[in-house]
């Protein structure tokens, strides 16, 4: 007597698997294939990153140091003012007028002799404005205020590129003992600069401006 569910044969599932095999898709014929590099190719790649990026580091060096060189041999063969002619700006209103130095001396210059201080008419203004040349106020100065009562005298030290003018006053806002303001009798810059010998050798000079009201 026949089941009435039939087991498959060996045979039938043999022709279903190579029918299903045969259905997969496969790799078009001619494509390319992609494939990853390798180890050596990799490592090649990565040291041609490390070269170019050594070499930009080598052409940024080399721009700056011939920046730095550049500069250095502008300042060493540009032609320097020489102390005993610089020249202080005072500013009077609306005139301008330069002072010579009151004096330009060698520090171990025992004959160096300054001098007379600059008589300069304030015309009536009660204050005057210094303007500094840029050889002196690139490093430090000083400015002395003498008066007709030396308690009112006052000095002032300016440390480099702090300061490229200053105001001076022709009245001391100090009182005298009959009750008037001290006027001011000369006012004078000091600075340090580099000059000349009789050989023409490098030196420093104690330079010194002078400045006087006029009909004092």
């Amino acid at each position: 007597m026949n089941s009435s569910n039939s087991q498959p044969r060996p045979e039938d599932t043999e022709q279903f698997l190579k029918r299903a095999n045969a259905s997969k898709p496969t790799p078009a014929e001619g494509a390319p294939q992609r494939s990853r590099p390798s180890a050596k190719q990799r490592r090649k790649a990565e040291q041609r990153k490390q070269l170019i990026t050594m070499l930009s580091i080598l052409a940024l060096v080399v721009v700056i140091v011939g920046a730095v060189l550049a500069v250095n041999w502008w300042q060493n063969n540009r032609e320097g003012t020489l102390p005993e002619n610089q020249r202080v700006v005072a500013v009077v209103g609306d005139e301008e007028v330069e002072i010579p130095p009151y004096s330009a001396c060698e520090i171990d210059d025992p004959d160096c002799e300054p001098g007379k201080p600059f008589e300069l008419d304030f015309k009536g203004q009660e204050e005057i404005t210094l303007r500094i040349p840029e050889d002196v106020y690139d490093h430090d100065w000083a400015m002395l205020s003498i008066f007709d009562d030396p308690g009112a005298n006052d000095e002032q030290y300016h440390k480099a590129n702090e300061t490229t003018e200053t105001t001076v006053r022709l009245k001391s806002e100090k009182k005298k003992s009959d009750g008037s303001n001290p006027e001011l009798t000369v006012v004078e810059i000091h600075s340090l600069l580099v000059g000349r010998d009789a050989d023409g050798e490098e030196t420093p000079v104690a330079t010194v401006w002078a400045i006087s009201p006029a009909g004092k």
